[in-house]
């Protein structure tokens, strides 16, 4: 059975460097879990690692997908098997790394989401759930259930999206709604490791990183998205939407730089909440990305 190893954690945590240098000593190829990174023409708003090191190991399932059509996370498990049973098929180690937990765990089939316990109880998890993530993300977990519901549904509307899940969810039995038929996906074997920082470590990077984003052309990059598709839903991502409230003079740089940082520590936030209700993970401290690395290393060979 192949073996897949998972990175995972959130925003500015320092994924993608210690994937890297995880690939290079390993013999890996990177494939990509975050959600935003699928996109095309959007590589300083969401961190695509740069030319110089896509270069240096292979990575896939980055800047594919155009900004203005939906992806869904069924589509990415099936993309992702694809790439990875290559990989493997190559004899390499796939690098699975991002912070969109959502991804991860539909590769994974570990979705708890997929298996609703009675009606009361689903309401009461229905809200829960919508404390915790964006309409995005509740909307792309509708899709994953019913093409056609989620397409009559506003993936603005938490209210409608709701709704929509309560009622697919209810008529459904116990069944993993990514992989309906799992017997058909490759037999792999998965290690996650989540990056964990102190607070104020990450709290600082992710002020760095907004502030370098917005310093390496973020502005311009909406700008550009917008042009091409006024309404593309990859346009409600961090940083996007405070980029063109700058430009229409709805806001300074100033209070878009603050409120992007606002927003992307939010964002931390509950990806680390994901993370924390996640089985079967290995927790990693990663303020010394060094020490991290020799960790990861070590465990990988194991």
């Amino acid at each position: 059975m192949s073996r897949v190893l998972v990175i995972c954690g959130p925003t500015s945590s320092g994924k993608s460097e210690i994937a890297l240098a995880v690939a290079e000593q390993l013999d890996g190829e990177i494939v990509n879990a975050d959600s935003r990174q699928i996109y095309r023409g959007m590589s300083v708003g969401t961190g695509v690692p740069g030319r110089s090191v896509l270069e240096r190991v292979p990575h896939h399932l980055y800047g594919f997908v155009d900004p203005a059509q939906r992806y869904s996370a069924a589509r990415y498990v099936h993309d992702a098997d694809s790439v990875i049973t290559a990989i493997a098929a190559r004899g390499h180690l796939p690098v699975v790394v991002g912070g969109t937990g959502f991804y991860i765990e539909a590769l994974l089939g570990t979705m708890p989401l997929d298996r609703p316990p009675g009606d009361d109880a689903l309401r009461t998890r229905l809200r829960r759930e919508a404390q915790v993530h964006s309409p995005d993300v509740l909307w792309e977990w509708l899709a994953t259930l019913s093409r056609e519901r989620a397409a009559a549904t506003r993936s603005s509307d938490p209210y409608r999206i709701l709704r929509a899940l309560e009622s697919t969810l209810s008529a459904r039995s116990e069944t993993n709604a990514i992989a309906e038929h799992p017997s058909l996906r490759p037999k792999l074997e998965y290690a996650v490791v989540v990056l964990r920082l102190h607070a104020a470590t990450l709290k600082m990077r992710i002020s760095q990183r907004v502030r370098d984003m917005f310093a390496s052309g973020l502005v311009d990059e909406a700008q550009n998205v917008r042009a091409a598709a006024a309404d593309a839903p990859a346009l409600s991502g961090l940083g996007y939407a405070e980029a063109l409230a700058m430009l229409d003079g709805l806001a300074t740089r100033a209070e878009a730089l603050a409120l992007t940082i606002r927003r992307t520590e939010r964002y931390a936030k509950r990806q680390q909440t994901w993370f924390r209700r996640m089985s079967a993970t290995d927790v990693v401290d990663a303020d010394d990305a060094e020490v991290a690395l020799r960790t990861i290393i070590a465990r990988a060979r194991e």
